[in-house]
């Protein structure tokens, strides 16, 4: 269909009104993926930095969902410049022109945001020769137009959670932002977010962020995507 911008509560009865076949699909597997960021002159903080996302694979087979946690607005704040969106470089991306115009404001390194984008590629084995190889280092790409270095599929499971629909996976993501809202580069990050959703969906034990050094201060938060907000009072920090 036509791309659309959902956000907030009203996202989750939309994504029920899809046709059965999409708003009754369930997650049948999840993988976490890092990568490093393509850069002219990697420095040794660069090489140490490791963006971590999810790919939700689902019963339908028609795409998979990749769902991320960032700094607030750093999409929509970036002219709509994603790097899971195929026309970033073009002068007026789709992503931006759908975005809601309420979020087109500079982003907040302090503040975070979970983002969920379908990405047409029916499993993980699609998505790393369409999307990782061949934006990466490791593909034919001219260097100006690689968005990833080394990436790598660190973990994958199936979903253990039952009947884990879109408006789920919606609603999961808005219960744990409420209460997870701070952006940390330590504490509060991609990688921990991966972490703490790979381990509520797959129900493995022993998860950790990607990068060592993340996994001394590391503090699950799973039961963050159990319950929904309440918006009468302040989330819990």
């Amino acid at each position: 269909g036509d791309p659309r911008f959902l956000f907030g509560e009203a996202m989750l009865s939309q994504l029920d009104r899809d046709d059965t076949d999409i708003s009754h699909a369930v997650v049948t597997k999840v993988h976490a993926i890092a990568h490093r960021y393509a850069t002219d002159n990697e420095s040794i903080r660069d090489r140490n930095t490791w963006h971590a996302v999810l790919l939700l694979e689902w019963s339908h087979g028609k795409y998979c969902t990749l769902v991320e946690l960032a700094w607030l607005n750093g999409c929509t704040g970036y002219g709509g410049k994603s790097n899971w969106c195929a026309d970033k470089l073009e002068p007026n991306p789709t992503l931006y022109r759908v975005a809601a115009d309420g979020m087109k404001r500079p982003w907040d390194q302090h503040l975070a945001e979970i983002r969920m984008i379908d990405v047409a590629v029916s499993n993980c084995d699609e998505f790393w020769e369409e999307w990782l190889l061949k934006y990466s280092n490791r593909g034919s790409l001219p260097a100006s137009c690689q968005r990833f270095l080394d990436p790598t599929v660190y973990a994958s499971a199936p979903a253990c959670i039952r009947n884990c629909t879109p408006s789920q996976v919606a609603g999961f993501c808005l219960n744990y932002i409420w209460r997870a809202f701070s952006y940390d580069l330590i504490s509060a990050n991609c990688q921990t977010f991966v972490a703490d959703f790979f381990g509520f969906l797959t129900g493995e034990q022993n998860v950790h962020p990607y990068s060592s050094f993340l996994r001394p201060s590391y503090q699950q938060k799973m039961s963050a995507f159990w319950y929904r907000p309440c918006y009468a009072r302040k989330p819990l920090k």
